[in-house]
C-alpha cells in the first residue's frame, strides 16, 4: 500500500523517545510508532492511529501485530542496515480481512528506493497497480517484477519523489526462505537498480483500512537454505541462477497520460512511453 507510512518518518524521532523497546506499548489507539533494537534484531513500527493496532516484540526475531477497524500500519523485525545477499527464513501465522501485505520490506539511498518482496497479500494485489517488468522464478515460485513511482511523497528522507521496486509471489505463502540477493539480481537484470546505501530490511506486516493479525518469527540463514532455480553438471559445481522473463512488447500499452493500473482496473498495465506512476490504490497513470 503506497500510503501507509505518510507520517512515520516525520514523527518517529519524537515517538521513539516515548517508546520502551521490546514491550507492548499501549496507547489510546494501540502501540505508538517507534523503531529501535530488541533482543538482537532491529524493529520498525508505524501506525496512523486510525485503528486499534497493537505491536509487540517477542524473543529474538519474533513479533506480533493485531489491528482492526481500518487505519494504516506497518511493522516488523529484521536488520539495519540491510544487505544485498541476505537469505531470510521466516514463519508464523498471518490472517487479514481486507487490504494487507506480508513482505520483506526495506529502503535504499543513492538513489532513494522503497522495495517489497511480497509473499502474501489481501484483497489488493500490488501487481495491478504497478508497471510490469517481467517475472522471475525464485524461492520455489514465480514472482512478478514491478516498478511504481511515488511523486512528492513521504520517505525516510522526508518528502521526495522515488521509485518502488516489487517482487510479488503468485502462489501465496506464510513462511519459508527468501533469497533477497536473488530478487535484487532479478531486478537489476530487469533494469531496476537499487541504491548503494541500505537502510533497514525487515519482514513486515502491513494493513490498510482492514483488520487482521500476524505472529511472525524471522532469522538470517545466509549461507544455506536458498531455494532458487539451480543447474548442475558433472564437470562443474552447482551454481544458483535465476532467469528473468521480460514482459512481451505489445501495442496495447496505454498512451502517455492514460490509465495503467489501479484496484479493479482491467486495462493495460504497461506504458507506450514513460513510467506507470501510482496516484493512489485506485488509479495509476502513464507519465
Amino acid at each position: 500500500m503506497v500510503t501507509f507510512k505518510s507520517l512515520f518518518f516525520a514523527v518517529s524521532a519524537a515517538v521513539c523517545a516515548l517508546a520502551a523497546p521490546g514491550t507492548n506499548l499501549t496507547a489510546r489507539a494501540g502501540t505508538p510508532s517507534a523503531e529501535g533494537t530488541h533482543d538482537g534484531f532491529f524493529y520498525s513500527w508505524w501506525t496512523d492511529n486510525g485503528a486499534q493496532a497493537t505491536y509487540t516484540n517477542g524473543p529474538k526475531g519474533q513479533y506480533t501485530i493485531q489491528w482492526g477497524n481500518g487505519g494504516n500500519l506497518v511493522g516488523g523485525k529484521g536488520w539495519n542496515p540491510g544487505t544485498v545477499d541476505r537469505v531470510i527464513t521466516y514463519g508464523g501465522t498471518y490472517s487479514y480481512n481486507g487490504n494487507s501485505y506480508l513482505a520483506v520490506y526495506g529502503w535504499t539511498r543513492n538513489p532513494l528506493i522503497e522495495y517489497y518482496i511480497v509473499d502474501n497479500f489481501g484483497t489488493y494485489n500490488p501487481s495491478s497497480g504497478a508497471q510490469n517488468k517481467g517475472s522471475v522464478t525464485v524461492d520455489g515460485a514465480v514472482y512478478d517484477i514491478l516498478v511504481s513511482t511515488r511523486t512528492n511523497q513521504p520517505s525516510i528522507d522526508g518528502t521526495k519523489t522515488f521509485q518502488q521496486f516489487w517482487s510479488v509471489r503468485r502462489n501465496k505463502r506464510t513462511g519459508g526462505t527468501v533469497d533477497v540477493g536473488a530478487h535484487f539480481r532479478a531486478w537489476s537484470n530487469a533494469g531496476l537498480k537499487l541504491g548503494t546505501d541500505h537502510y533497514y530490511q525487515i519482514v513486515a506486516c502491513e494493513g490498510y483500512q482492514s483488520s487482521g493479525n500476524c505472529n511472525i518469527t524471522v532469522q538470517d540463514t545466509t549461507g544455506g537454505g536458498a531455494t532458487t532455480t539451480t543447474t548442475q553438471s558433472t564437470s562443474t559445481p552447482t551454481t544458483t541462477t535465476s532467469t528473468v522473463v521480460l514482459p512481451t512488447p505489445t501495442g496495447n500499452c496505454a498512451a502517455q497520460w492514460g490509465q495503467c493500473g489501479g484496484q479493479g482496473f482491467t486495462g493495460p498495465t504497461c506504458c507506450q512511453s514513460g513510467t506507470c506512476t501510482v496516484t493512489n490504490q485506485w488509479y495509476s497513470q502513464c507519465t
